[in-house]
């Protein structure tokens, strides 16, 4: 099932990133306490925060199909799946800048700091957070 996530935040970064010259997608994990925070990590064309809690939902399109193709059920699928593991996804994103999705996943069995409502990356992302990442590039 997780690899159906990594595929649909895969696909919606290199279909985002399409309009760019120099397509950029970062893929990473930040290891933090009993968690690790992935992400995939694009400069495509970003999206408003404003509509950030819309984009999880079922059919919910933030362009035309002739913009960008899809049905607007891949994000939803994401959310579905990790919250089936009883873990965390949200997105950050600027217009024509980029967005980042993150989910969560345990490190092992749960234990006492697991996920409790609070931001996972913390504060400035401090707190002995390792950081695991790796970058693709693609040429338009």
């Amino acid at each position: 099932m997780i690899r159906q996530v990594l595929v649909n935040l895969l696909s919606n970064a290199i279909k985002f990133t399409r309009p760019k010259e120099t397509g950029i997608i970062e893929i990473g994990c930040i290891v933090k306490e009993n968690q690790n925070i992935c992400y995939v990590k694009d400069n495509g064309v970003g999206f408003d925060m404003q509509y950030a809690s819309k984009l999880f939902g079922v059919f919910q399109r933030h362009h035309t199909v002739d913009e960008f193709e899809g049905t607007g059920v891949g994000l939803a699928i994401v959310q579905r799946i990790i919250h089936r593991h009883g873990r965390q996804v949200w997105a950050e994103g600027k217009v024509n800048e980029g967005a980042t999705f993150y989910f969560t996943l345990p490190r092992g069995e749960k234990q006492d700091g697991d996920y409790n409502g609070e931001n996972p990356l913390g504060e400035n992302n401090t707190g002995g957070a390792e950081d695991h990442t790796r970058t693709l590039m693609m040429k338009g």
